[in-house]
């Protein structure tokens, strides 16, 4: 190969750099790789009450997947605690919840997922069926959604600030 058509490939391969990084800024990361690195870190925000609720999310070694823990504390004692995993199955991928740190988790499959939002679901699972992470800026709001068991429809929200290292 000479040297004008190497710097004619390079070229070429510069320019489709160009358009290809340009549609993924402009169309947005559509990845859970993207989702996980803009959640990545410490998480802090009130929750009912005079309690403080708490999520650290961490990347896994393969950068596809996530792993962290999430507590609650209400006047110095930490009255919930669990661990999560965001995880690549064959079928896709699942979070998986460990509530109070039980052995056998509950899983919600991924149903959406974008740069700044997560939604999950599990219908089969009493409350929540369906989890939303919704990042804007330095806040994350969480939304839970289900229903009970006379069926009626139950939301809870609340929202988290990203704390610094």
């Amino acid at each position: 190969m000479s040297y004008s058509n190497l710097y004619n490939l390079l070229q070429y391969n510069k320019k489709l750099f160009l358009v290809w990084s340009t549609f993924i800024f402009v169309t947005g990361c559509k990845s859970p790789q993207c989702f996980i690195a803009n959640m990545s870190g410490t998480w802090k925000g009130k929750t009912s009450g005079e309690a403080v609720s708490f999520e650290q999310w961490n990347i896994s070694d393969w950068k596809c997947e996530s792993y962290g823990s999430a507590w609650i504390i209400e006047e110095s004692d930490t009255v919930f605690q669990e661990k999560f995993e965001l995880i690549a199955k064959e079928w896709g991928y699942e979070y998986c919840a460990h509530p109070n740190m039980t052995m056998n988790p509950t899983c919600f499959r991924l149903h959406k997922v974008r740069r700044n939002y997560l939604e999950v679901n599990n219908f089969q699972h009493d409350f929540p069926q369906v989890i939303i992470y919704h990042i804007q800026g330095n806040e994350v709001h969480i939304t839970l959604k289900g229903e009970n068991e006379n069926h009626e429809k139950i939301e809870e929200s609340y929202s988290l600030f990203r704390q610094p290292h």
